[in-house]
């Protein structure tokens, strides 16, 4: 959510059912979003209350799989047109795609699942739908744009982005092995208490069962469609802390230290975001913006050592920003950080020791500006700020900018793209975060979970051999029609109700 937003105001534990606007007010950004939100909310918790954690209407039943064995050696794996709901979340495909031309996925040429269907690979693969939402501006989309404005954006959208992936069954089975494995080793410490070894327990014998469902043998398929659900993270696990640097503490219970502020000029909302994530070689890093991550520019080209933008206006030499387009987003990766040296209007000059790669293949190439800089206590690694968690002796609260600071909790698993937002106010001097006034007084700020990007996943089926044919096994569910006239999916004012598809399988000889 990369936009000029005052913050974020949605809260699902304050029960509010709606938003209700004054006569006479400041109208403020944040009450409409608040609204949409509490809607969305409500209607996403219902459905996912009534169909369940996920399946699609019978009668437009979307994301079947099936084998399209035209070309023989050439096999495809086609994802049906239809609607789905995933965690009540409405997910729409218009029409069939091919698995290799997905519109919000690249499977690159090294997917497994390729290989696999190319017989240069034996193994066998779960496919499940990943589905999480997307931030669009009219970076991405240009239409949203109203021409009669000559310009300048208004509103931006969120989309419902689908992904159709495949994991191959030995890397889930290693997986959930080595789940089970960290579990076990937990147990082991005799200062449990008794709800938390009843909870690591309870896990443990999930997993084993899990293993159990989607081990191969001569008599069980192991095609448990339900079983790899635990492999997958819907949030990470990381938490973050922010709080105003407390200063030189005073002693006098009676006098807050003059330090304890927010001492910006203006009102911001600061985005805390991973760049690099946990699998990286060198460790996590992040980076962070003072407005939100919302200053970005549509990127045109290069000429030289030059970035020609669109509009480069609140670009200024020194900082950093981050070359990335649509592909990146997708796959969750970051973009590249270069330094600007120089800002000429729509020419962004970089340090001419920077690699710079723009192709026509880029979709939706931008540039981004990030608020990091060196100091003498920040030592950046490629234009992030490495991530530097709490331990027991060394609390590594990690300063940004006027009075402004983070802690990372131990034992995080960082995921490119996680972030925090932190709304810092000047009236007031402070931040608007999560706290606690213990009983001797102390305020005490609170750890948060990252406040996205969240996935939602469903299985969606199996490919791989059965009695020697090459099979796809479905997964999907279907809900049918609560009236009587869908249910009967008769013949109903002169109009014949389509049939349901009910293929299931689709075989074909695996190629020698």
């Amino acid at each position: 959510m990369k936009g000029d937003f005052s913050r974020i105001s949605f809260d699902a534990t304050k029960h509010f059912s709606r938003v209700l606007q004054q006569q006479g007010r400041v109208t403020l950004d944040a009450d409409p979003n608040e609204e949409a939100a509490i809607l969305l909310h409500y209607m996403r918790t219902l459905a996912r209350d009534l169909i369940g954690p996920f399946a699609g209407p019978v009668d437009n039943l979307g994301f079947g799989l099936t084998l399209d064995d035209t070309n023989a050696n050439d096999l495809r794996l086609k994802i049906g047109a239809g609607r789905y709901y995933v965690d009540g979340i409405l997910v729409e495909s218009e029409r069939e795609y091919d698995y290799a031309d997905q519109p919000d996925y690249t499977s690159g040429p090294d997917d497994g699942l390729l290989k696999r269907l190319k017989a240069a690979s034996g193994e066998d693969f779960w496919v499940y739908l990943d589905v999480w939402e997307r931030h669009i501006t009219s970076l991405e989309d240009d239409s949203i744009r109203e021409p009669a404005l000559d310009g300048p954006d208004t509103c931006t959208r969120t989309k419902v982005v689908w992904q159709v992936r495949a994991v191959a069954r030995n890397v889930l089975l290693d997986t959930l092995t080595t789940r089970r494995d960290e579990i076990v080793s937990r147990l082991e410490d005799a200062e449990l208490d008794d709800d938390e070894r009843a909870m690591l327990e309870a896990r443990r014998d999930r997993l084993d069962q899990d293993i159990t469902r989607l081990t191969k043998t001569d008599t069980e398929p192991g095609n448990d469609c339900a079983a790899p659900l635990e492999v997958l993270v819907g949030v990470s696990d990381a938490q973050m802390t922010a709080r105003l640097d407390p200063g030189q503490q005073i002693k006098d219970p009676c006098t807050v230290s003059p330090d304890s502020r927010y001492r910006g000029a203006e009102n911001q909302l600061y985005r805390v975001e991973v760049h690099q994530g946990s699998e990286s070689a060198d460790g996590p890093t992040f980076k962070w913006s003072r407005e939100n991550g919302s200053v970005a520019a549509r990127w045109l080209g290069t000429e030289g050592n030059d970035l020609l933008v669109v509009n480069g206006r609140e670009f200024t030499p020194g900082a950093w920003v981050e070359l990335t387009d649509d592909s990146n987003d997708w796959m969750g990766r970051p973009g590249t950080l270069i330094k600007l040296v120089k800002v000429d209007g729509d020419r962004l000059t970089v340090d001419p020791t920077a690699s710079i790669a723009f192709t026509e293949s880029l979709r939706h190439p931008k540039v981004r500006r990030w608020d990091q800089t060196e100091r003498d206590d920040t030592t950046l690694r490629l234009g992030a700020v490495p991530l530097i968690e709490a331990t027991a002796v060394a609390p590594n609260w990690l300063t940004l900018e006027d009075g402004i600071q983070v802690q990372f909790a131990a034992g995080g698993t960082y995921r490119s793209g996680d972030y925090w937002l932190i709304p810092a106010r000047v009236a007031t001097g402070t931040i608007i975060w999560p706290s606690i006034t213990t009983a001797n007084g102390d305020l005490e700020w609170q750890p948060q979970a990252p406040a996205g990007i969240e996935h939602h996943y469903a299985p969606l089926g199996f490919v791989g051999v059965i009695d020697d044919d090459l099979v796809v096994t479905s997964c999907v569910c279907e809900i049918d029609t609560i009236n009587s006239c869908g249910a009967r999916r008769n013949r109903i004012g002169g109009i014949e109700l389509a049939p349901v598809p009910r293929n299931r399988r689709a075989r074909r000889k695996p190629n020698p």
